[in-house]
């Protein structure tokens, strides 16, 4: 079982194994929460990154006050496994879909908010509440730059808000947008603009709803890229940064404060050439896509190749040290893109490991 392997030292473990560095990440949580605690604002950080329950219940402990999933089958986990509070940021459409939503409440007890931009979606949430005698709060999603879902700004939102204050089996809770346009912003102070630029509309819109006379408890918005500007806007209630809990390579590019606290653990299983190393984690282990894993402590890496199964490290220089069975430790690029490969995380304190976490929601795209 593996609950045996609490106390197993890290060398000791079979390869590949993505370890959490438990102090770094409790020492991220306990940042981001400050920092949102600091700002007024409450917190609901996203696990579509992470997938395990786990960890929600770590960030809950330091003061969110639930979580952001990507997916109805996400927060059907997270809700069978305690997490009461749940905003399902993207649109749960179709009768097949509205049925589950409307189950999962009745079944769970969970409160669960859920985006909407369509007026035909909200009609069929609205029969299927009705139908199990629930009554789901519903937030707009509105696009304010990321040109991605949402209604626009203003008067489409305040009508769309208004349809769903009327009907009986919903409560119109509010709005939220992402401001992930702004991430790729390489200038901080060009995207310190855009963000608030697209905060402002957020902000206005909801000031709209309120005028109309609809109740707007929640303004949500703000990622883990954008989190330190977003939760200083007054209005908003909500950040969903999720992403700096791990402190992956790409948030820290972005001059995020996050440790590192996520390591891919392989094992050496080729040393065809001295310029070449061979490992047993390709990517069906971890997906490069947008941004690659890097090798810790070796010299005149050049390049780095994953296949399927395997993995290269070209080198610069002959290295004989490097021995066939020996283990290389990798940060991880993008744990977006990594998390979601693995049955288990191996949670780490001092090389030692102290709990063994089921990404439980992994796979969960429905």
């Amino acid at each position: 079982m593996l609950t045996t392997l609490a106390g197993t030292r890290v060398e000791d473990l079979d390869t590949p194994a993505m370890l959490i560095d438990l102090d770094a990440m409790d020492r991220n949580i306990a940042h981001i929460a400050g920092t949102l605690k600091a700002a007024g604002v409450n917190w609901r950080p996203h696990a579509k990154g992470h997938k395990t329950p786990a960890i929600a219940h770590r960030q809950i402990a330091a003061g969110a006050i639930g979580v952001t999933c990507a997916k109805l089958g996400e927060a059907e986990v997270f809700a069978q496994n305690g997490v009461k509070d749940i905003l399902i940021a993207s649109q749960v459409v179709g009768p097949i879909k509205a049925r589950r939503l409307a189950a999962l409440i009745a079944s769970t007890g969970s409160d669960v908010v859920v985006a909407v931009d369509d007026a035909s979606n909200v009609r069929e949430l609205d029969a299927a509440a009705g139908e199990l005698g629930v009554r789901p709060r519903v937030v707009i999603e509105i696009d304010t730059g990321m040109q991605r879902a949402g209604t626009q700004p203003g008067a489409p939102t305040v009508e769309l808000a208004k349809l769903v204050h009327s009907l009986p089996n919903l409560r119109f809770a509010g709005v939220m947008s992402w401001e992930g346009h702004a991430v790729s912003m390489k200038d901080h102070e060009v995207r310190r603009e855009a963000i608030e630029r697209s905060i402002g509309q957020l902000l206005e819109t909801a000031e709209a709803c309120r005028a109309a006379g609809l109740p707007v408890e929640i303004v949500s918005c703000g990622g883990s890229g954008t989190y330190l500007t977003t939760s200083k806007q007054q209005g908003i209630t909500e950040v969903q940064a999720g992403g700096a809990t791990l402190g992956d390579i790409f948030y820290r590019e972005l001059q995020s404060p996050a440790e590192p606290a996520l390591t891919l653990m392989v094992q050496v299983i080729s040393r065809p050439t001295p310029d070449r190393i061979i490992f047993d984690a390709g990517r069906k282990t971890v997906d490069p896509t947008t941004r690659s894993p890097e090798v810790r402590g070796v010299e005149g890496v050049v390049g780095l190749g994953l296949s399927a199964e395997h993995g290269t490290l070209k080198l610069d220089r002959p290295n004989t040290e490097i021995k066939v069975g020996d283990r290389l430790y990798f940060d991880i690029g993008y744990h977006d893109q990594a998390l979601h490969l693995h049955e288990n995380l191996y949670a780490v304190r001092d090389g030692v490991v102290v709990g063994v976490w089921p990404t439980l929601s992994r796979g969960k795209i429905q």
